[in-house]
């Protein structure tokens, strides 16, 4: 009899809650900390406590192109860059990796990080972009995701178990440089004959070996699969060996890696071309020679081909009138 009343009064509270979502769940949906899964599959980031301890003009955002690569192939999202630093007061840097002694790198993915070694120690903090990146929310800041606890900040790729190494912010610290500096040269250490995914795959048993130095037989197990890697499935077995070590963290130590949906940039074709002003602020993949023209029609918010992407400006870039302000 008491099991009964007691399942009897759980039935009825549960009848009550489910009515009331049904006649106000609007008003639960509007509500401004409402972070349904179905609604918003990635919590909104909130702005940084600690955005005025660095200045603007102390931060370099580095474009490395490859010795022989014009701008022209990336222009529109090289400008977009350049617009947003001047608009914001950064410094901007594009330059060639063939120019600063990292010569002896056979792999142009590895001479890029050679070449921030390099241009680190001149400023507070970098953020190192791949050439394909644009900044399509000129409002966002770059001092929202970085923190004076961390020295280096990686970011978690949408689509896979990838840390990507397409950007980064480092501080222009002792750590930060001689993490960064010995990652480049972490090149020799690449599985010959393997799929190894170049820096990409190399970032995940770097920071593993790094930060869980004691972890020999799970290390062992992970670098065996990167050894024997021959495709992109089996890139991502290793990276998800290599992840499972992190766990469900972000933090450790210095270093920090930002969860999915909480970074500065993602994959533009993951969303067809749409982006949102609430949740993004760089867009990864605008080479010039995959841009398409416009479909007539509305665009629909669903994955498209990776070497396809629409331009979310409408004209050029008039850098005269990107001024800081």
């Amino acid at each position: 009899m008491i099991c009964y009343l007691f399942y009897n009064k759980v039935d009825t509270l549960f009848l009550i809650l489910f009515l009331y979502i049904l006649f106000n769940g609007d008003d639960i949906i509007e509500d401004q900390d409402s972070e349904y899964l179905y609604r918003v599959p990635y919590p909104i980031r909130k702005n940084s406590n600690n955005e005025s301890w660095i200045k603007s003009e102390n931060i370099a955002i580095v474009i490395v192109l490859a010795e022989g690569v014009k701008r022209e192939y990336y222009k529109i999202a090289i400008n977009s860059v350049e617009c947003y630093t001047k608009a914001h007061g950064y410094q901007f840097i594009l330059t060639h990796d063939n120019v600063w002694g990292c010569d002896y790198l056979k792999d142009k993915f590895f001479r890029r990080h050679c070449v921030i070694s390099k241009i680190l120690p001149k400023y507070e903090a970098v953020l190192h972009l791949d050439a394909d990146i644009g900044v399509v929310n000129q409002k966002r800041k770059l001092q929202e995701y970085m923190d004076p606890q961390f020295d280096l900040i990686f970011h978690d790729r949408h689509f896979s178990p990838e840390i990507g190494m397409a950007s980064y912010i480092a501080r222009n610290t002792q750590y930060g440089l001689d993490l960064i500096t010995e990652f480049s040269n972490y090149e020799k250490k690449l599985p010959e004959g393997s799929f190894h995914g170049t820096d990409n795959g190399a970032i995940h048993m770097f920071l593993a070996e790094k930060l869980f130095p004691h972890n020999l037989i799970e290390l062992e197990l992970c670098r065996r699969a990167w050894r024997n890697s021959q495709n992109v499935a089996d890139q991502f077995a290793y990276t998800s060996c290599i992840r499972s070590l992190f766990g469900a963290n972000t933090d450790f130590g210095k270093v920090r890696i930002l969860r999915k949906g909480t970074g500065y940039v993602r994959d533009d074709w993951l969303t067809g071309g749409i982006w949102s002003p609430d949740r993004d602020f760089m867009l990864h993949g605008l080479k010039t020679d995959h841009l398409k023209k416009l479909p007539c029609g509305p665009l629909r918010v669903s994955p498209m081909s990776q070497t396809t992407w629409y331009s979310p400006f409408e004209g050029d870039f008039d850098m005269e009138r990107c001024v800081l302000g």
